[in-house]
């Protein structure tokens, strides 16, 4: 195959340190989290969380500091969390944003055996980013009263909490403890009052099985779920459930079957259809199989409105072009593919991003980088191979949107090495198919670097120092500019 080396195709970033923000040691309290908040799939802002002060009562005063995009302060304040004995702390769980507000997720943990116990007493504070006030507070499960160890024996479900952009928050709620004739999960809808706009329950029959749901993707107008029916330990049916994210009612029940084990690596919504796919497998009666024996990669696209499969696509290895690969998906030289994001362009087209491992033991290398491009019936159309640098964990980090809807690019970083840092950016271009990429060093002789999401047109750059005392700050952030041809 032809192995394209990385090309300098844009010249080095500019830094822009006008729009950068730091976050203060120790003495300003008790770093808790950093963490963009998404409206839709776009950045809105950042929210930063510190823990302030403990008093005698196990009250845990935490402060917010809301930011936009460019780390202007959006607005700051404190709230009140509680921990149940001075013994256990409170931990930052998850956040979500709709619609202007932000709900942010807590529990409490203790140690044991220098590892975090069970999590316990899952709370939740919603912040009005506008009006600056906490609007809602409180306790998941609504069978524990209060913050106290006497109800841990009963704080045993969990909690996921996501946007319905701006139809508000969608919960999904857990039982480890259900058994055969019941389900799993639970979901229901909250507004920005906190009031259940609607909650699903499962109506099919269930006295010989339990029925366990895994939440796939969802929007302002759809949430899609993957349905399991078990009988003891055995998945006996597998189904796509679709509700209406405004009423809860379902709008398409549509069970799942193949000549192969199937593993879901992603889930799309567009246009009132899911895209849907991912590796292969021989099929096995109990759904097992060895991750390094797979046969290739499929997609399936469901038309939503008329409850009906329009494309059911496999692809084996060797039909990919311009790539040496046995039928187990091993590149010659390389290693096994693990794939790392897949993408549906605009014009239908998808764009797969893997990398290429060696696994020895407990130790996995990953070598090189791979692009493939498939056509809107998933035929393979292209495969580039990119040389890389050679890491012990895998590199790719996220993706995300350029500027003016041109492409998407592709951010891969080493998290191993402490020196020598670079980030390996990939543009792929929607109008023109052209792939570039650019890499970036980056230097951090006093500190360790993490990359994350920003705007549109740059990448987020966190430095973590090692003497944050001597630094007098524990964390940087500043915005990198990219520089992308314009189509």
């Amino acid at each position: 195959m032809k192995k394209t080396y990385l090309l300098f195709l844009f010249l080095v970033t500019t830094l822009c340190f006008s729009q950068s923000y730091t976050v203060l040691n120790a003495a300003s309290g008790e770093f808790l989290t950093f963490q963009p908040i998404f409206d839709d799939s776009e950045l809105f802002g950042y929210v930063e969380l510190r823990i302030m002060n403990i008093d005698e009562k196990n009250n845990v005063t935490i402060k917010y500091i809301a930011l936009d995009k460019n780390f202007n302060t959006m607005c700051s304040g404190t709230f009140i969390e509680k921990t149940s004995n001075s013994r256990r702390k409170k931990k930052f769980n998850d956040i979500t944003y709709s619609d202007g507000l932000v709900r942010i997720d807590f529990y409490e943990f203790s140690q044991a055996l220098g590892q975090d116990a069970f999590p316990y007493f899952k709370t939740y504070q919603v912040i009005d980013l506008k009006k600056n006030t906490v609007v809602n507070n409180g306790i998941y499960n609504s069978e524990v009263k209060e913050i106290d160890k006497k109800y841990d024996k009963i704080d045993t479900k969990g909690y996921v909490c996501f946007s319905l952009n701006k139809g508000g928050f969608l919960i999904q709620e857990t039982n480890p403890d259900t058994k055969i004739g019941n389900e799993a999960n639970f979901f229901y809808a909250l507004n920005a009052k906190n009031e259940k706009i609607w909650e699903y329950k499962a109506s099919r029959e269930l006295s010989k099985y339990q029925m366990n749901y895994q939440t796939l993707n969802y929007d302002d107008k759809y949430v899609v779920l993957e349905g399991f029916f078990y009988k003891k330990t055995k998945r006996e049916q597998r189904h796509i459930q679709v509700l209406d994210s405004k009423t809860g009612k379902e709008v398409l029940y549509l069970p799942t079957s193949s000549e192969y084990t199937l593993v879901r690596e992603y889930t799309y919504l567009m246009n009132d259809k899911i895209y849907t796919g991912g590796r292969f497998f021989e099929k096995n009666s109990k759904e097992e199989y060895v991750t390094d024996e797979s046969l290739g990669i499929y997609q399936t696209i469901i038309d939503i409105k008329n409850n009906k499969v329009i494309q059911d696509k496999y692809v084996k290895y060797d039909q990919f072009p311009d790539l040496k690969i046995n039928k187990h998906g091993k590149v010659r030289g390389e290693g096994y593919l693990s794939f790392k994001r897949t993408s549906i362009n605009p014009d239908g087209t998808t764009f797969i991003l893997g990398e290429a491992y060696w696994q020895k033991q407990q130790y996995r290398a990953y070598t090189q980088l791979y692009t493939f491009l498939m056509d809107k019936d998933f035929n393979p159309v292209k495969t580039v191979e990119y040389e890389v640098k050679r890491t012990k964990g895998s590199k790719y980090d996220f993706s995300q949107r350029l500027a003016n809807q041109s492409g998407r690019a592709y951010f891969f970083f080493d998290k191993n090495d402490d020196k020598d840092l670079e980030l390996n950016i990939l543009n792929y271009y929607f109008k023109s198919k052209k792939q570039a990429i650019q890499k970036m060093p980056i230097t951090n002789d006093d500190s360790a670097i993490s990359v994350f999401p920003a705007k549109s047109g740059y990448v987020g750059i966190a430095e973590y120092f090692k003497k944050p005392e001597k630094a007098g700050k524990f964390m940087e952030i500043r915005l990198e500019k990219l520089n992308y041809e314009r189509e």
